[in-house]
């Protein structure tokens, strides 16, 4: 019987996102990759919250009755809710867990990472409520983020693509606001009493290498880096990634 993986995307992010990386661990795994909730088809929680997102996951897994544990791994937000999701469950799955794109911030960070949410929030507001949902899903905001966070500029145009299919699909303007203000407020934590294997690009715009390289010095914490490599791993290397999962788990 084949073991059962678990991946949950990031923010803006719906499982298609994932779809590479599903398919390259499938031949040897069961891969489930759900939507979050308020992402592709899936309704939003009423409790827009790092602890709503947590009581969600720990239902969903639940409701899969599966006969034996799953591994869980988490990209980029993704990330972050599974580690939240850990200090609470960690008997839910697998000893083994991996961080995909893991957000890391030092304090100087993490204050203007929550400064820069108000002013975003503040921004979004001047827009008229009929508009924010075409202005958040565009294919402009899209592709500034994809840019921004790929580093493999040879791939750029298919990945411009990818992102857009894939992402900006949320059920409101409300909702992916909220997801945004999670991304920037919270950040992933290493996960207690588990082995962690962290996955990142060397050129992550959006974490601490350093930061990544001191948890790693515990005796639990191990990582991987991928040369020439951004943020969006799950795109840039999904073959690479498969096989640094595959290779951990067995």
């Amino acid at each position: 019987m084949k073991k059962t993986i678990i991946l949950i995307h990031g923010v803006r992010g719906t499982h298609h996102g994932l779809s590479a990386v599903a398919q390259n661990l499938s031949q040897h795994y069961k891969v489930i990759t759900p939507d979050l909730p308020g992402s592709g088809t899936r309704s939003e929680l009423k409790n827009k919250t790092m602890d709503g997102y947590i009581e969600w996951l720990h239902h969903y897994i639940r409701n899969l009755h599966l006969s034996q544990k799953p591994y869980i791994i988490g990209h980029s937000m993704g990330s972050m809710v599974v580690s939240h999701y850990l200090e609470k469950y960690q008997d839910e799955v697998q000893q083994k867990v991996v961080l995909m794109s893991p957000v890391f911030r030092p304090k100087k960070n993490q204050k203007f990472s929550n400064f820069s949410f108000l002013a975003f929030n503040g921004f979004i507001h001047l827009i008229p409520k009929k508009a924010r949902y075409k202005f958040l899903g565009s294919k402009a905001i899209s592709y500034c983020i994809s840019h921004y966070l790929t580093c493999d500029k040879t791939k750029q145009k298919q990945i411009d693509q990818l992102h857009y299919r894939y992402s900006g699909r949320f059920s409101s303007a409300e909702s992916i606001t909220a997801d945004v203000g999670i991304s920037m407020r919270e950040q992933t934590i290493i996960p207690p009493n588990k082995d962690t294997l962290l996955i990142m690009g060397d050129s992550d715009k959006l974490t601490s290498l350093p930061m990544a390289h001191n948890y790693a010095k515990e005796d639990n914490v191990s990582i991987k880096i991928i040369p020439k490599t951004g943020h969006l791993i799950n795109y840039e290397k999904p073959e690479k990634v498969a096989e640094i999962i595959a290779n951990y788990i067995k």
